[in-house]
């Protein structure tokens, strides 16, 4: 950097700051370089699903999109000097735009080991399979009281074929029956068979339950802790490891000085934080 401007992106950032929009320059004084093509352009394109609240979602009212990933994109990008577009994406289709360049990288995905050799993760959430049934229903004593129900779960994320697993170590290998899973193209999809009695009750994300019972108060239950632990994380392609570090250092930021503790608190999202994107 020449001593009088520097870099367009240092001038930018210097300017932001400037404007109360970043934080106090001494916390950025490190911060990471960016990919080029994103430095140039000064936008970051991600992937979300728009239809997953707290994550994101929009608000009838307005259809302004709202959410944990909205709020989180927004402190982590800021920090970097970026602004962020969105591109609402279905699932199964965020690797494939990832992987075109149609996006630089996708928020809320899983952190699957079987997608570890195309992708890279940095968490931000801890998550995990909660079963709940409907509050009118005979009392489900636990998970094994599920062996020999019937129980909608999303195919989309891979929840059916967790739960087939876990049915065959918890119910088929104990001598009790397996838990009869009914696949479905979406969590939606699956509470609309509860609430039709097609099901007996229904696996969801532990992040969204909290959402999903405030919205129907009364109505739902939950049933037992969530059976497993996961994470979920922002998702890049391989080659996108720049990006990847740079996004892990805004994470660590937005840990450090607490805007992150606020931002899922506002959600109700505290019980579901990581201590760090490395050790959640």
């Amino acid at each position: 950097m020449n001593g009088k401007a520097g870099t367009p992106r240092r001038r930018c950032l210097l300017a932001l700051a400037a404007l109360g929009m970043l934080p106090p320059i001494a916390s950025w004084a490190a911060v990471p370089p960016l990919p080029v093509e994103i430095a140039a352009r000064g936008t970051l394109v991600i992937a979300l699903f728009a239809s997953f609240p707290p994550m994101a979602y929009k608000l009838p009212a307005d259809n302004r999109l709202v959410g944990v990933d909205v709020d989180l994109a927004a402190d982590l990008a800021k920090r970097l000097g970026l602004r962020v577009e969105w591109q609402d994406t279905s699932y199964e289709s965020a690797i494939n735009a990832m992987a075109t360049g149609r996006v630089d990288m996708a928020f809320s995905m899983l952190n699957r080991p079987e997608s570890a050799d195309r992708l890279d993760y940095v968490d931000y959430l801890t998550s995990g399979m909660q079963i709940y049934t409907l509050a009118s229903h005979t009392p489900i004593a636990g998970p094994e009281g599920l062996c020999g129900l019937r129980l909608g779960a999303n195919r989309r994320n891979g929840f059916d074929a967790a739960m087939r697993a876990w049915s065959d170590t918890h119910c088929v290998a104990q001598g009790r029956p397996a838990i009869q899973i009914q696949a479905t193209e979406g969590t939606p999809e699956a509470r609309l068979q509860l609430r039709q009695s097609r099901v007996d009750a229904v696996v969801q994300s532990s992040e969204s339950v909290p959402y999903t019972m405030a919205q129907e108060a009364g109505t739902y239950v939950m049933v037992g802790e969530p059976l497993n632990r996961l994470t979920i994380g922002m998702a890049f392609v391989k080659k996108s490891s720049q990006l990847r570090d740079a996004m892990r250092w805004a994470l660590e930021q937005s840990i450090a000085d607490g805007s992150y503790a606020a931002i899922l608190a506002r959600h109700d999202l505290a019980r579901n934080a990581i201590a760090s994107s490395t050790t959640p």
